[in-house]
Protein backbone atom coordinates (compact mmCIF):
# COMPACT_ATOMS: atom_id res chain seq x y z
CA UNK A 1 0.00 0.00 0.00
CA UNK A 2 2.80 2.39 0.94
CA UNK A 3 4.64 1.59 -2.28
CA UNK A 4 1.50 2.26 -4.32
CA UNK A 5 0.95 5.63 -2.60
CA UNK A 6 4.57 6.62 -3.23
CA UNK A 7 4.21 5.54 -6.85
CA UNK A 8 1.18 7.77 -7.37
CA UNK A 9 2.89 10.63 -5.54
CA UNK A 10 5.90 10.39 -7.88
CA UNK A 11 3.61 10.37 -10.92
CA UNK A 12 1.82 13.51 -9.70
CA UNK A 13 5.14 15.23 -8.91
CA UNK A 14 6.60 14.46 -12.34
CA UNK A 15 3.39 15.60 -14.04
CA UNK A 16 3.48 18.84 -12.06
CA UNK A 17 7.09 19.54 -13.02
CA UNK A 18 6.35 18.73 -16.65
CA UNK A 19 3.39 21.10 -16.71
CA UNK A 20 5.62 23.87 -15.33
CA UNK A 21 8.06 23.37 -18.22
CA UNK A 22 5.24 23.32 -20.78
CA UNK A 23 3.76 26.47 -19.26
CA UNK A 24 7.15 28.15 -19.37
CA UNK A 25 7.59 27.37 -23.05
CA UNK A 26 4.11 28.28 -24.18
CA UNK A 27 3.09 31.16 -21.90
CA UNK A 28 6.46 32.65 -21.06
CA UNK A 29 8.80 32.60 -24.11
CA UNK A 30 12.41 31.55 -23.63
CA UNK A 31 14.29 32.97 -26.64
CA UNK A 32 17.79 31.75 -27.37
CA UNK A 33 20.72 34.12 -27.17
CA UNK A 34 22.55 34.73 -30.41
CA UNK A 35 26.02 33.20 -30.86
CA UNK A 36 27.41 36.52 -32.13
CA UNK A 37 26.49 40.21 -32.12
CA UNK A 38 24.86 41.42 -35.32
CA UNK A 39 24.63 44.83 -33.65
CA UNK A 40 25.56 46.41 -30.34
CA UNK A 41 22.95 48.65 -28.72
CA UNK A 42 23.41 51.41 -26.14
CA UNK A 43 21.44 51.40 -22.90
CA UNK A 44 20.71 54.95 -21.75
CA UNK A 45 19.29 56.83 -18.78
CA UNK A 46 15.51 56.63 -19.21
CA UNK A 47 15.18 60.39 -18.65
CA UNK A 48 17.33 61.06 -21.76
CA UNK A 49 14.95 59.21 -24.09
CA UNK A 50 13.06 61.43 -26.49
CA UNK A 51 9.24 61.40 -26.44
CA UNK A 52 8.98 58.88 -29.29
CA UNK A 53 11.58 56.56 -27.73
CA UNK A 54 9.83 56.71 -24.38
CA UNK A 55 6.45 56.02 -25.95
CA UNK A 56 7.77 52.98 -27.81
CA UNK A 57 9.32 51.56 -24.66
CA UNK A 58 6.08 52.08 -22.73
CA UNK A 59 4.00 50.47 -25.50
CA UNK A 60 6.24 47.40 -25.51
CA UNK A 61 6.20 46.85 -21.73
CA UNK A 62 2.43 47.32 -21.70
CA UNK A 63 2.15 44.64 -24.35
CA UNK A 64 4.39 42.33 -22.31
CA UNK A 65 2.14 42.96 -19.34
CA UNK A 66 -0.96 42.22 -21.44
CA UNK A 67 0.53 38.88 -22.48
CA UNK A 68 1.21 37.93 -18.86
CA UNK A 69 4.98 37.93 -19.20
CA UNK A 70 5.57 40.29 -16.27
CA UNK A 71 3.92 37.69 -14.03
CA UNK A 72 6.26 35.09 -15.55
CA UNK A 73 9.35 37.11 -14.73
CA UNK A 74 8.08 37.72 -11.20
CA UNK A 75 7.38 34.02 -10.68
CA UNK A 76 10.78 32.91 -11.99
CA UNK A 77 12.67 35.39 -9.82
CA UNK A 78 10.63 34.47 -6.74
CA UNK A 79 11.03 30.70 -7.09
CA UNK A 80 14.83 30.76 -7.19
CA UNK A 81 15.37 33.88 -5.11
CA UNK A 82 17.69 32.31 -2.53
CA UNK A 83 19.94 30.93 -5.26
CA UNK A 84 20.52 34.35 -6.82
CA UNK A 85 20.77 36.67 -3.81
CA UNK A 86 23.36 36.84 -1.09
CA UNK A 87 25.97 35.00 -3.19
CA UNK A 88 28.11 35.35 -6.31
CA UNK A 89 25.33 34.50 -8.77
CA UNK A 90 23.76 37.89 -8.05
CA UNK A 91 25.45 40.00 -10.74
CA UNK A 92 25.75 37.48 -13.58
CA UNK A 93 22.30 35.96 -13.10
CA UNK A 94 20.55 39.32 -13.07
CA UNK A 95 22.49 40.39 -16.17
CA UNK A 96 21.16 37.29 -17.91
CA UNK A 97 17.66 37.94 -16.57
CA UNK A 98 17.69 41.52 -17.91
CA UNK A 99 18.88 40.28 -21.28
CA UNK A 100 16.02 37.74 -21.35
CA UNK A 101 13.62 40.63 -20.77
CA UNK A 102 15.29 42.82 -23.40
CA UNK A 103 15.30 40.09 -26.06
CA UNK A 104 11.55 39.63 -25.59
CA UNK A 105 11.09 43.39 -25.88
CA UNK A 106 13.03 43.41 -29.13
CA UNK A 107 10.96 40.59 -30.56
CA UNK A 108 7.99 42.92 -30.24
CA UNK A 109 9.84 46.07 -31.36
CA UNK A 110 13.46 45.51 -32.55
CA UNK A 111 14.40 49.15 -31.99
CA UNK A 112 13.53 49.29 -28.28
CA UNK A 113 16.42 49.05 -25.81
CA UNK A 114 16.14 48.58 -22.05
CA UNK A 115 16.98 51.92 -20.34
CA UNK A 116 18.32 52.30 -16.82
CA UNK A 117 16.94 54.33 -13.94
CA UNK A 118 19.67 56.49 -12.44
CA UNK A 119 18.28 56.85 -8.93
CA UNK A 120 21.59 58.52 -7.98
CA UNK A 121 20.52 61.78 -9.60
CA UNK A 122 17.78 62.49 -7.06
CA UNK A 123 19.18 60.27 -4.31
CA UNK A 124 18.49 62.79 -1.54
CA UNK A 125 14.97 63.64 -2.73
CA UNK A 126 13.47 60.75 -4.76
CA UNK A 127 10.07 62.47 -4.73
CA UNK A 128 11.54 64.99 -7.20
CA UNK A 129 12.65 62.22 -9.57
CA UNK A 130 10.59 62.39 -12.80
CA UNK A 131 10.86 58.60 -13.15
CA UNK A 132 8.55 58.33 -10.13
CA UNK A 133 6.04 60.80 -11.58
CA UNK A 134 2.95 60.39 -13.73
CA UNK A 135 5.07 61.45 -16.73
CA UNK A 136 7.03 58.21 -16.45
CA UNK A 137 6.27 55.19 -14.26
CA UNK A 138 4.25 56.55 -11.38
CA UNK A 139 5.10 56.85 -7.74
CA UNK A 140 3.55 55.82 -4.45
CA UNK A 141 0.52 53.56 -4.33
CA UNK A 142 -2.95 54.82 -3.55
CA UNK A 143 -3.78 55.14 0.17
CA UNK A 144 -5.68 52.12 1.41
CA UNK A 145 -4.79 49.48 -1.18
CA UNK A 146 -1.37 50.77 -2.37
CA UNK A 147 -2.33 50.35 -6.04
CA UNK A 148 -0.26 52.27 -8.60
CA UNK A 149 -2.78 54.54 -10.33
CA UNK A 150 -0.61 56.84 -12.43
CA UNK A 151 2.12 56.68 -15.03
CA UNK A 152 2.94 53.99 -17.57
CA UNK A 153 1.82 51.22 -15.19
CA UNK A 154 -1.42 52.93 -14.25
CA UNK A 155 -3.91 50.44 -12.77
CA UNK A 156 -1.86 47.42 -13.78
CA UNK A 157 -3.08 44.13 -12.40
CA UNK A 158 -0.94 41.10 -11.64
CA UNK A 159 -1.72 37.41 -11.27
CA UNK A 160 1.40 36.40 -9.37
CA UNK A 161 1.66 35.48 -6.56
CA UNK A 162 -2.07 36.20 -6.37
CA UNK A 163 -4.55 38.33 -8.25
CA UNK A 164 -4.11 41.94 -7.20
CA UNK A 165 -3.15 45.37 -8.50
CA UNK A 166 0.50 46.36 -8.90
CA UNK A 167 1.48 47.93 -5.58
CA UNK A 168 4.04 50.31 -4.16
CA UNK A 169 4.08 51.40 -0.55
CA UNK A 170 6.77 53.95 0.25
CA UNK A 171 8.89 53.07 3.24
CA UNK A 172 7.88 56.13 5.29
CA UNK A 173 4.31 56.53 4.11
CA UNK A 174 4.62 59.53 1.83
CA UNK A 175 8.34 59.26 1.09
CA UNK A 176 10.88 56.58 0.18
CA UNK A 177 13.68 58.00 2.26
CA UNK A 178 17.06 58.74 0.71
CA UNK A 179 18.89 56.39 -1.68
CA UNK A 180 22.67 56.13 -2.12
CA UNK A 181 24.59 59.03 -3.68
CA UNK A 182 26.82 57.97 -6.57
CA UNK A 183 29.77 59.28 -4.62
CA UNK A 184 29.27 56.45 -2.11
CA UNK A 185 28.86 53.93 -4.94
CA UNK A 186 32.14 55.05 -6.46
CA UNK A 187 33.81 54.83 -3.07
CA UNK A 188 32.88 51.13 -3.15
CA UNK A 189 34.22 50.89 -6.71
CA UNK A 190 37.53 52.35 -5.59
CA UNK A 191 37.99 50.04 -2.60
CA UNK A 192 36.56 46.64 -3.61
CA UNK A 193 39.28 44.43 -5.07
CA UNK A 194 37.42 41.17 -5.66
CA UNK A 195 34.12 40.26 -7.28
CA UNK A 196 32.84 38.88 -3.98
CA UNK A 197 33.68 42.11 -2.13
CA UNK A 198 32.07 44.32 -4.75
CA UNK A 199 28.94 42.20 -5.10
CA UNK A 200 28.36 42.05 -1.34
CA UNK A 201 28.83 45.79 -0.83
CA UNK A 202 26.56 46.83 -3.70
CA UNK A 203 23.85 44.23 -3.07
CA UNK A 204 23.67 45.03 0.64
CA UNK A 205 23.88 48.78 0.12
CA UNK A 206 22.86 50.77 -2.95
CA UNK A 207 20.77 47.93 -4.40
CA UNK A 208 18.72 47.04 -1.35
CA UNK A 209 17.78 50.54 -0.24
CA UNK A 210 15.84 51.21 -3.49
CA UNK A 211 13.78 48.03 -3.16
CA UNK A 212 12.97 48.82 0.45
CA UNK A 213 12.25 52.48 -0.26
CA UNK A 214 9.61 51.85 -2.95
CA UNK A 215 7.97 49.07 -0.93
CA UNK A 216 4.86 47.13 -1.96
CA UNK A 217 5.58 44.60 -4.70
CA UNK A 218 8.99 46.22 -5.21
CA UNK A 219 10.34 44.99 -1.87
CA UNK A 220 9.33 41.37 -2.53
CA UNK A 221 11.00 38.60 -4.50
CA UNK A 222 8.35 38.89 -7.21
CA UNK A 223 9.37 42.54 -7.80
CA UNK A 224 9.88 41.92 -11.58
CA UNK A 225 6.10 42.29 -12.00
CA UNK A 226 7.00 46.02 -11.90
CA UNK A 227 8.94 47.27 -14.93
CA UNK A 228 10.88 49.62 -12.61
CA UNK A 229 12.65 46.47 -11.37
CA UNK A 230 14.34 46.03 -14.73
CA UNK A 231 15.43 49.67 -14.94
CA UNK A 232 16.72 49.58 -11.35
CA UNK A 233 18.70 46.43 -12.05
CA UNK A 234 19.97 47.89 -15.31
CA UNK A 235 21.46 50.63 -13.11
CA UNK A 236 23.01 47.96 -10.86
CA UNK A 237 24.32 46.18 -13.95
CA UNK A 238 25.80 49.46 -15.21
CA UNK A 239 27.56 49.95 -11.87
CA UNK A 240 29.02 46.43 -12.17
CA UNK A 241 30.06 47.13 -15.79
CA UNK A 242 31.86 50.31 -14.71
CA UNK A 243 33.72 48.44 -11.96
CA UNK A 244 34.66 45.72 -14.46
CA UNK A 245 35.94 48.32 -16.95
CA UNK A 246 38.61 49.41 -14.46
CA UNK A 247 40.46 46.09 -14.69
CA UNK A 248 40.35 43.83 -17.79
CA UNK A 249 40.75 40.68 -15.68
CA UNK A 250 37.29 41.30 -14.19
CA UNK A 251 35.77 40.43 -17.59
CA UNK A 252 36.99 36.84 -17.30
CA UNK A 253 36.93 35.74 -13.67
CA UNK A 254 34.74 35.64 -10.59
CA UNK A 255 35.30 34.39 -7.06
CA UNK A 256 33.31 33.62 -3.93
CA UNK A 257 30.57 31.07 -3.27
CA UNK A 258 27.04 30.14 -4.24
CA UNK A 259 24.08 29.58 -1.91
CA UNK A 260 25.30 26.04 -1.14
CA UNK A 261 28.76 27.39 -0.25
CA UNK A 262 30.30 25.88 -3.37
CA UNK A 263 32.95 27.94 -5.19
CA UNK A 264 31.70 30.03 -8.10
CA UNK A 265 33.96 30.24 -11.16
CA UNK A 266 33.49 31.32 -14.76
CA UNK A 267 32.53 27.69 -15.53
CA UNK A 268 29.79 27.49 -12.86
CA UNK A 269 26.31 27.16 -14.31
CA UNK A 270 23.76 29.88 -13.54
CA UNK A 271 20.52 28.78 -11.80
CA UNK A 272 17.59 28.17 -14.16
CA UNK A 273 19.41 29.22 -17.33
CA UNK A 274 22.08 26.52 -17.09
CA UNK A 275 24.63 28.73 -18.85
CA UNK A 276 28.13 29.38 -17.60
CA UNK A 277 28.68 32.44 -15.43
CA UNK A 278 31.55 33.34 -17.74
CA UNK A 279 29.16 33.87 -20.64
CA UNK A 280 27.63 36.83 -18.77
CA UNK A 281 30.81 38.58 -17.66
CA UNK A 282 30.89 41.00 -20.60
CA UNK A 283 28.01 43.17 -21.80
CA UNK A 284 29.59 42.99 -25.25
CA UNK A 285 29.72 39.19 -25.39
CA UNK A 286 27.71 36.91 -27.70
CA UNK A 287 24.02 37.08 -26.89
CA UNK A 288 24.34 40.25 -24.79
CA UNK A 289 25.53 42.82 -27.33
CA UNK A 290 24.99 46.08 -25.42
CA UNK A 291 27.00 48.83 -23.76
CA UNK A 292 26.10 51.71 -21.43
CA UNK A 293 26.11 55.32 -22.51
CA UNK A 294 28.81 56.51 -20.10
CA UNK A 295 30.81 53.32 -19.44
CA UNK A 296 33.82 52.39 -21.62
CA UNK A 297 32.81 49.64 -24.03
CA UNK A 298 34.38 46.29 -23.11
CA UNK A 299 36.56 44.58 -25.72
CA UNK A 300 34.97 42.00 -28.02
CA UNK A 301 34.50 38.87 -25.94
CA UNK A 302 34.09 35.25 -26.92
CA UNK A 303 33.18 32.56 -24.35
CA UNK A 304 35.50 29.61 -24.00
CA UNK A 305 35.15 26.85 -26.53
CA UNK A 306 32.57 24.26 -25.49
CA UNK A 307 30.86 26.59 -23.00
CA UNK A 308 27.59 25.12 -21.80
CA UNK A 309 24.46 26.52 -23.43
CA UNK A 310 21.96 24.18 -21.86
CA UNK A 311 19.24 26.80 -21.59
CA UNK A 312 19.53 27.80 -25.24
CA UNK A 313 19.55 24.18 -26.35
CA UNK A 314 16.44 23.39 -24.32
CA UNK A 315 14.37 26.45 -25.21
CA UNK A 316 15.07 27.10 -28.88
CA UNK A 317 11.60 26.93 -30.34
CA UNK A 318 10.17 30.34 -29.47
CA UNK A 319 7.17 31.03 -31.66
CA UNK A 320 7.06 34.30 -33.66
CA UNK A 321 5.36 37.02 -31.68
CA UNK A 322 2.40 39.00 -32.90
CA UNK A 323 3.24 42.56 -33.98
CA UNK A 324 2.64 45.41 -31.58
CA UNK A 325 -0.87 46.82 -31.99
CA UNK A 326 -1.12 50.40 -33.26
CA UNK A 327 -1.24 53.22 -30.75
CA UNK A 328 -4.78 54.08 -29.66
CA UNK A 329 -6.03 57.48 -30.82
CA UNK A 330 -5.49 60.27 -28.34
CA UNK A 331 -8.50 62.04 -26.99
CA UNK A 332 -8.75 65.68 -26.13
CA UNK A 333 -7.17 66.35 -22.78
CA UNK A 334 -5.04 63.18 -22.91
CA UNK A 335 -1.49 64.28 -23.51
CA UNK A 336 -0.01 60.80 -23.11
CA UNK A 337 3.40 60.36 -21.52
CA UNK A 338 5.64 63.25 -22.38
CA UNK A 339 9.13 63.91 -21.22
CA UNK A 340 9.42 66.76 -18.69
CA UNK A 341 11.00 69.91 -20.04
CA UNK A 342 14.59 70.82 -19.41
CA UNK A 343 17.90 69.14 -20.04
CA UNK A 344 18.86 65.52 -19.46
CA UNK A 345 19.78 64.57 -15.93
CA UNK A 346 23.43 63.68 -16.39
CA UNK A 347 24.74 64.77 -12.98
CA UNK A 348 25.76 61.47 -11.36
CA UNK A 349 27.50 62.91 -8.30
CA UNK A 350 25.03 65.07 -6.44
CA UNK A 351 21.38 65.65 -5.82
CA UNK A 352 19.33 67.99 -7.96
CA UNK A 353 18.76 69.85 -4.70
CA UNK A 354 22.41 70.93 -4.42
CA UNK A 355 21.58 74.58 -3.84
CA UNK A 356 19.22 73.99 -0.95
CA UNK A 357 20.45 75.15 2.43
CA UNK A 358 19.40 72.06 4.38
CA UNK A 359 21.93 69.33 5.00
CA UNK A 360 21.73 66.07 3.11
CA UNK A 361 20.34 63.16 5.06
CA UNK A 362 21.83 59.71 4.48
CA UNK A 363 19.57 56.72 3.85
CA UNK A 364 18.38 55.13 7.06
CA UNK A 365 19.49 51.61 8.01
CA UNK A 366 17.64 48.76 6.31
CA UNK A 367 15.44 46.60 8.52
CA UNK A 368 17.20 43.46 9.76
CA UNK A 369 14.13 41.27 9.25
CA UNK A 370 13.81 42.46 5.66
CA UNK A 371 17.49 41.81 4.97
CA UNK A 372 17.23 38.27 6.31
CA UNK A 373 14.10 37.56 4.25
CA UNK A 374 16.08 38.39 1.11
CA UNK A 375 19.07 36.25 2.07
CA UNK A 376 21.19 39.39 2.47
CA UNK A 377 24.14 39.95 4.79
CA UNK A 378 23.12 41.94 7.88
CA UNK A 379 26.69 42.69 8.97
CA UNK A 380 27.67 43.85 5.48
CA UNK A 381 24.57 46.06 5.34
CA UNK A 382 25.63 47.65 8.63
CA UNK A 383 29.16 48.25 7.30
CA UNK A 384 27.70 49.85 4.17
CA UNK A 385 25.46 52.03 6.35
CA UNK A 386 28.54 53.38 8.12
CA UNK A 387 30.20 54.00 4.75
CA UNK A 388 27.29 55.96 3.29
CA UNK A 389 26.87 57.90 6.55
CA UNK A 390 30.53 58.96 6.32
CA UNK A 391 30.24 59.92 2.64
CA UNK A 392 27.13 62.05 3.22
CA UNK A 393 28.76 63.73 6.24
CA UNK A 394 31.76 64.58 4.06
CA UNK A 395 29.47 65.99 1.36
CA UNK A 396 27.74 68.17 3.96
CA UNK A 397 31.08 69.40 5.31
CA UNK A 398 32.21 70.34 1.79
CA UNK A 399 28.95 72.16 1.09
CA UNK A 400 29.27 74.09 4.35
CA UNK A 401 32.86 75.03 3.57
CA UNK A 402 31.88 76.19 0.09
CA UNK A 403 29.00 78.26 1.46
CA UNK A 404 31.29 79.94 4.00
CA UNK A 405 33.86 80.60 1.29
CA UNK A 406 31.20 82.13 -0.99
CA UNK A 407 29.96 84.38 1.82
CA UNK A 408 33.48 85.52 2.64
CA UNK A 409 34.17 86.22 -1.03
CA UNK A 410 31.07 88.38 -1.39
CA UNK A 411 32.00 90.66 1.50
Amino acid sequence: MVIRVLKYFCIILVASLASDVVAAKTVFPMPRLESSCARTVVRRDVTTLGPTELQRFIRVVREMHRRGWMDGFGSMHDHISHQIHGNEHFFAWHRRFLRHFEVLMQQIDPDVVLPYWNWGTFWNNPLADPVLSSAYFGGNGRPGDNCVIEGAEERWGRNYPSRNCLTRKYRYGSTTGAFWPMRAVRDVMNTARTHAQFRSRIENGAHGIVHLGLGGDFETMWAPVDVLFFMHHAMIDKIWAEWQSRDPTRMHAVDGYDAARQPVTAQTLMPFYGEEVGSALSTNGPGYCYVYDDVPAPPAFRPRRGATLAFNAMFNETQPLAPLPPSPPRHAGNSGFTRPGGTAFYDKESSAETNVAEEYEPPRPMDVSWLKSRNMDVEEAQRMQRLVDDVVAQMNAERKQKTESDVAGSQ
